[in-house]
C-alpha cells in the first residue's frame, strides 16, 4: 500500500513537472520558430512553422551590432563576477571566523543590504555615476551590479564557510601558513561549488539586466544586450523576427553555461552550494 502511495505521489509530482517544464519551453520554441520567418508570416500564420528555412532575420539581427552587444555583456558580466565572487568570499570568510557580537550585527546589515532592489536606488547610483565620470564606462555597471551582488553572495558563502572543515585551517596554520594563505590555498580550492553556484545567479542576473544599462550607456559601441536589442525597434515599426533572433543568440551563452554547469546549479538551489 505505502509503495503504491509512493508510485502515485511520484508520478504527481513527475507530472507536474513535466507540465511546467512545458509551460516554460513554449515560449521558446516560439521565440525560436518566429526568428525563423519572415515579417509577413510573424502576423499572418503566427502559430504555424515557419514556411522555410530563413536565416535573415539573424543576419540583420547581426548587422545590427549584436556582436558588439554580446561582447560588452560578456566583459562586463566576466568582471562583476570576479568582483562579487573575491569580495564576497573574503568578506564571508572572515565574518565565519570572527567571535563576538559585531560579526552578527555586520551580517544583519549585509542581508538588510540584499532586501533592498535595485530599482529603488537607481536615481541615486546615476547621479553617484554622473558625478564620478563613470557614464558611459564599464564601470558604471560593474561597481552597481558588484555592490548590488555581494549582500546574496556573502550570504551563499557564509553558509558555506560555517561547515567547512576547520581542521584543515588548523593543518595549514601548523605548516605555517598565514590566515590569507590559508584561504586562497586551502578555502578557495575546496569552494568549487559555492564559487561556481555564486558565479551562476550573479552572471544570470548580470547578463539580463536591462534599467541600469540603458540609463547609463548611450554609446553604441559600449551598450549590453539587453539595450542593444532595442536598436531593432522602431518609432513606428519593429523587425520582430530579427528581434526574436537576437533574443535567442542572446539565450544561447546562458544556456551553455547551464548546461556546462548545470550540477553546481542543482546543488546551489539544494542547499546554497554544499
Amino acid at each position: 500500500m505505502d509503495t503504491r502511495r509512493f508510485g502515485a505521489t511520484s508520478l504527481v509530482l513527475y507530472g507536474i513537472a513535466g507540465l511546467w517544464s512545458l509551460i516554460v519551453l513554449i515560449p521558446i520554441v516560439y521565440m525560436l520558430m518566429a526568428s525563423l520567418k519572415r515579417r509577413n508570416e510573424m502576423f499572418l500564420a503566427p502559430l504555424d512553422l515557419p514556411s522555410e528555412f530563413n536565416l535573415s532575420s539573424f543576419e540583420r539581427a547581426w548587422g545590427v551590432g549584436v556582436g558588439t552587444f554580446m561582447v560588452n555583456s560578456l566583459l562586463v558580466t566576466f568582471l562583476t563576477v570576479v568582483v562579487i565572487v573575491a569580495v564576497s568570499g573574503m568578506a564571508a570568510y572572515s565574518l565565519s571566523r570572527m567571535q563576538g557580537g559585531w560579526p552578527r550585527f555586520i551580517y544583519l546589515l549585509i542581508v538588510a543590504g540584499f532586501a533592498i532592489p535595485l530599482q529603488a536606488v537607481l536615481v541615486p547610483v546615476f547621479q553617484i555615476m554622473s558625478g564620478a565620470g563613470l557614464l558611459n564606462s564599464r564601470l558604471a555597471l560593474v561597481l552597481p551590479y558588484a555592490a548590488y551582488g555581494i549582500p546574496f553572495t556573502v550570504i551563499l558563502f557564509y553558509a558555506f564557510f560555517l561547515d567547512f572543515p576547520k581542521e584543515l585551517e588548523e593543518a595549514a596554520t601548523l605548516d605555517g601558513c598565514s590566515r590569507f594563505q590559508t584561504f586562497i590555498r586551502i578555502i578557495l580550492p575546496l569552494s568549487g561549488p559555492a564559487i561556481a553556484s555564486a558565479a551562476i545567479f550573479q552572471a544570470v542576473f548580470i547578463w539580463n539586466e536591462f534599467i541600469l544599462a540603458l540609463l547609463t550607456l548611450t554609446r553604441p559601441n559600449l551598450k549590453t544586450l539587453p539595450v542593444g536589442l532595442m536598436e531593432l525597434r522602431g518609432e513606428f515599426s519593429s523587425d520582430w523576427p530579427a528581434v526574436l533572433a537576437g533574443l535567442t543568440l542572446a539565450t544561447l551563452p546562458l544556456l551553455l553555461i547551464f548546461v556546462l554547469a548545470q550540477k553546481y546549479f542543482v546543488r546551489s538551489l539544494a542547499g546554497l552550494g554544499k
